[in-house]
């Protein structure tokens, strides 16, 4: 006899095995040839060669050929309403066509497309991660496939290039990109026609594709729902324990493990701020230190000294300074945070100490050695006081120790000659001097080319051309001194120390005058740095290493 329970052992039975025989195998094919704007894409595939093949695996096949952005939109609202509302087999997206991509999404470009960027895109494409996250709830039965045109050359502007990027894959599906002549043959042959394991297909070489996401040592569909599951289970589960470890190699692991995993873009936020952390810390100890605007001026000398390059002294701690205290950390051999500690203000401190010692005492050595020459120099060739011996002199050391006592001999040279020229050329030549060019100077030797001022219109000439060789570097460290030495107390603090480290100004009184200028002048050849008799950035840096001290 036939009891209750046993038939509702055969419905239960029936049920199980029936079922899935009703699933529905969906496609979604988008592929683009002809483009009324831009080249055609010759190298795409063609819609209904793909249709007729998935028609004859029993796909239900959504989509077209070159249609608008509006057709293609519509045709994946159709093939996500169809997924949603039937059980599913197996479920396919297809693309193929002209594609740009951005940082973290490509599109299938529309036909009517011209130019695209970043802000209008959306308007005149489809986007890939979206249909992908389509196909997120088919895990272990879900294939989309790219192929982008590699003809033509469509205009993609800002923040964007030709072709596909990298796909963001839901767990459980798999992707398959390459040429269209490639992949269609493994497309028709292989996973829906051979059966084939998408494992071992991934790891054949010579197919000239290029398999990536859920990889089962099973074909498209064959895992089922229940793989899904057991995927979704298991990324769960490990995700469980590597949050447990909180580790960089931890959740480098899981990605490894599952590069399309549930929880891939919240382990790479998790390594970033793990990355992050020793910044923090460090950022909240300097600010522990409550440091004045003068006070990071200091630190920015003390770098800079340290030939650690802060890109200005100002107070404020910008890109150019974080770089620089970076550097000096690597110098170290500590962490390189950017940001300062107390014992590493101490240590840097020292060290900028040293260097300014160090500097000094090269500064010392050099002036010494170049004060040597300038005497023995003086003493064999401007010491005899003939005209040639004097310019001579003044050449090789225009700031030197005798140089006033050279340009006074010359100036009386200068006065006598004056005296016995006649009077027409004693006009050109006081007309050439009022003018004090190139230009006036190359007038008069024209006119007078043996006249006894000659040599000194050649002599200024050589001096108005190197002064043009140096206009650049002039200018550049007149707007330098400006920002660091452009008030009346800062001028003065110059002065003194000029003084004190035996450079001559003058008067110690803010304004800079020509003999100022010259002890900035005669101080930046002992300390080899670039002469321009300003107070460009890197001599106030050396000037203040002598105050620091």
């Amino acid at each position: 006899m036939f009891s209750y329970r046993s038939f509702l052992g055969a419905v239960a039975l029936y049920v199980s095995t029936a079922l899935p025989s009703w699933a529905q195998d969906y496609a979604l094919v988008l592929a683009n040839r002809d483009y009324d704007r831009v080249s055609d894409a010759e190298d795409t595939a063609d819609f209904d060669s793909y249709a007729q093949m998935l028609r004859r695996q029993g796909f239900r096949v959504f989509g077209g050929q070159d249609w608008t952005a509006r057709s293609m939109a519509q045709a994946a609202q159709d093939f996500n309403e169809a997924l949603n509302a039937n059980s599913v087999n197996r479920a396919i997206v297809i693309l193929s066509g002209h594609m740009a991509k951005g940082p973290t999404d490509s599109w299938l470009l529309s036909r009517e497309f011209s130019a695209v960027n970043a802000l209008n895109v959306g308007q005149y494409g489809l986007s890939v991660n979206t249909l992908a996250a389509m196909l997120g709830p088919q895990a272990g039965k879900a294939l989309i496939v790219l192929t982008p045109s590699q003809t033509g050359r469509p205009s993609v502007g800002a923040w964007l290039q030709k072709g596909a990027g990298a796909l963001e894959l839901p767990q459980g599906v798999t992707g398959l990109r390459g040429a269209a002549n490639r992949v269609t043959p493994v497309l028709r042959d292989r996973i829906l026609g051979g059966g084939s394991s998408l494992a071992g297909l991934a790891e054949q070489a010579g197919l000239g594709v290029h398999l990536v996401g859920f990889l089962p040592d099973a074909p498209l569909g064959g895992a089922g729902d229940q793989a899904g599951d057991q995927a979704v289970d298991g990324d769960t589960s490990y995700w469980s324990a590597v949050r447990d470890i909180d580790t960089i190699e931890a959740y480098r692991a899981y990605m490894n493990r599952f590069p399309s995993g549930l929880f891939h873009n919240e382990a790479r936020r998790r390594i970033q701020a793990i990355l992050e952390r020793p910044a923090r810390e460090a950022e909240a100890a300097e600010q522990a230190l409550n440091l004045s605007r003068d006070a990071r001026r200091e630190i920015q000398r003390q770098l800079t000294l340290l030939g650690f390059d802060t890109r200005g002294i100002d107070g404020i701690f910008g890109r150019g300074t974080r770089q620089a205290i970076a550097a000096y950390q690597r110098s170290k051999g500590w962490t390189d945070t950017g940001y300062v500690n107390r014992s590493q203000l101490a240590t840097l401190r020292q060290d900028a100490l040293r260097r300014a010692r160090a500097l000094e005492e090269e500064e010392r050595r050099r002036r010494a050695e170049e004060e040597r020459r300038d005497r023995e120099f003086w003493r064999t060739t401007g010491g005899r006081g003939d005209e040639r011996g004097l310019r001579e002199y003044l050449r090789r050391f225009p700031d030197g120790l005798y140089s006033d006592d050279a340009r006074e001999r010359l100036e009386e040279l200068e006065r006598r000659r004056r005296r016995e020229a006649d009077v027409t050329m004693r006009n050109a030549w006081n007309e050439a001097r009022t003018q004090d060019t190139i230009e006036a100077y190359r007038r008069f030797m024209a006119q007078y080319p043996h006249s006894s001022f000659a040599e000194t219109a050649r002599d200024r000439i050589a001096e108005l051309q190197e002064e043009d060789r140096k206009a650049d570097l002039i200018e550049k460290h007149r707007a330098e001194e400006q920002v660091v030495a452009g008030i009346p107390v800062t001028r003065l603090l110059v002065e003194r120390t000029l003084a004190e480290a035996g450079f001559d100004p003058g008067k110690v009184d803010g304004t800079f005058n020509k003999k100022t200028r010259r002890a900035i002048r005669k101080f930046q050849r002992a300390s080899d740095l670039p002469v321009s008799g300003f107070v460009s950035q890197a001599t106030m840096v050396r000037l203040m290493a002598r105050v620091s001290r």
